[in-house]
């Protein structure tokens, strides 16, 4: 009975253990990790529609997030969209593959707006801060960028 009991408490603590990176997700609900299989690196990037240069860059974005570089991408509306609708027409105009944070998810990363966009933020795998980037990137400068780190 003894090991019954203590083969749950095991089973529950792991399951627990793995749920802890997932206090994020983006606008659709779903849960974003820190660090999944591919990726130890978040890059942050704050966007707006109105915005040329967050607009023509977001294909290089898509693919940095599609690429096997250890990096993944997620999104922030500059304007703080909250109505679900309105955000996802933004996304599909501007053609994001990548994911979208909710304003919840944004409040708890804990990062300030940036005073100019487009901007970047590069997090650890563990939430932490560890650039700051202004302007306009390409795929092969923000791996760079964390490759410095």
């Amino acid at each position: 009975m003894n090991n019954i009991l203590n083969g749950f408490i095991l089973s529950v603590l792991l399951i627990l253990s793995g749920c802890q990176d997932s206090g994020y997700s983006d606008f659709k609900g779903n849960a974003l990790l820190l660090q999944d299989d591919r990726n130890s690196w978040v890059v942050v990037n704050y966007w707006a529609n109105w915005c040329r240069s967050c607009r023509e860059e977001i294909s290089e974005l898509n693919a940095l997030h599609a690429a096997s570089s250890g990096i993944q991408v997620w999104g922030v509306d500059f304007d703080g969209s909250t109505d679900q609708n309105e955000l996802a027409g933004k996304v599909e105009k501007m053609a994001i593959a990548f994911p979208v944070l909710s304003q919840e998810s944004v409040a708890a990363l804990e990062l300030k707006p940036p005073p100019i966009l487009p901007s970047f933020y590069i997090l650890d795998n563990k939430g932490k801060l560890r650039k700051r980037l202004i302007g306009s990137r390409t795929h092969a400068e923000l791996e760079a960028a964390v490759a410095e780190l």
